[in-house]
């Protein structure tokens, strides 16, 4: 029974040392024939020359950096808001692009619509071999609007992109 007792006190004894040697993990270092220095966890091999590099676990630890702006430490609240602020500036942009691209349509479809003259821009010309419609200057001028309306939303849609590509946040 003593024996025994002896050998799983010995056990235990053994079971605990390699436990603490298992977490201090040994690093060599190696210099070969070129002067080229290694290093490594591996035991050497017999007739190798290598020398044990001593380390101490509590004294290389490097804590990582804190996540700060302008020297205040941001929490997990902090980066939702900033996060949710970011997309809600890029929704705003987009949104200026999407409604100056239905501005631009619209102007189109308004001069496709108004190429017919409308009852006060049309003159009758009572001709001998029959009445003929001529288009009054009114009809050029509504039709040089209807352009310029379209010109304008084109340089409208134009600059909200040139805004979106320059001012969305990543």
């Amino acid at each position: 029974m003593q024996a025994l007792k002896s050998i799983i006190a010995g056990l235990t004894i053994l079971l605990a040392t390699v436990g603490a040697t298992a977490n201090a993990q040994a690093l060599y270092k190696y210099t070969d024939k070129n002067g080229k220095v290694t290093y490594s966890d591996k035991v050497p091999k017999p007739g190798e020359k290598a020398e044990l590099v001593k380390t101490d676990s509590n004294v290389n630890i490097i804590s990582p950096p804190a996540n700060k702006v302008d020297g205040v430490i941001q929490r997990p609240e902090d980066l939702t808001a900033r996060a949710n602020a970011r997309e809600s500036r890029r929704d705003q942009l987009k949104g200026g692009v999407d409604v100056a691209r239905r501005k631009l349509e619209q102007a189109k479809k308004a001069l496709e619509d108004g190429f017919e003259p409308m009852p006060d821009e049309r003159q009758i010309v009572v001709r001998k071999g029959g009445n003929g419609i001529i288009r009054k200057p009114e009809y050029y001028e509504r039709i040089s609007g209807l352009e310029a309306d379209i010109k304008q939303a084109e340089e409208n849609l134009a600059t909200a992109e040139e805004k979106f590509r320059r001012d969305v946040p990543n």
